[in-house]
């Protein structure tokens, strides 16, 4: 798949997982990230931010976690916040990343602003959309 398919898709996805968010009842911030299969570096992705970008209140930044959780799932090729895992420097370590290798390329999903399993959920909605439409 060419990057600006990824890409266009990545925005689609991220519009599904706003919608999911809304049914959910829940706010915060979409990341999707998208690699070829054979590369280690070429990683796209885009930010969708769902009602608000952060929680005053609890003091959350939202944006800042659902960018770890993405970048902890690129470095460890697995879902977020798994305890048996020495994180490292700029990993936050929380639950609601999610990870795929699919048939030519790599995806890295995150949400933040709900619960763990909730952002998982939305997480793992995201995925299973990008497949739906890659295979169109």
């Amino acid at each position: 798949m060419d990057k600006n398919t990824a890409r266009n898709i990545l925005v689609r996805v991220l519009d599904d997982m706003e919608r999911k968010a809304l049914e959910m009842k829940i706010q915060g911030v979409g990341v999707a990230c998208y690699l070829d299969a054979g590369s280690s570096v070429d990683w796209i992705g885009e930010m969708k931010v769902v009602e608000t970008p952060y929680n005053l209140k609890e003091g959350w930044n939202l944006v800042a976690i659902a960018w770890s959780k993405a970048g902890e799932v690129i470095a460890s090729r697995a879902h977020s916040g798994d305890p048996s895992r020495e994180k490292i420097m700029g990993e936050l370590g929380f639950v609601g990343g999610a990870y795929k290798e699919c048939a030519g390329y790599k995806l890295a999903f995150a949400f933040s602003g709900a619960t763990s399993e909730q952002d998982l959920e939305v997480a793992e909605y995201g995925i299973a959309r990008f497949e739906e439409y890659a295979a169109e």
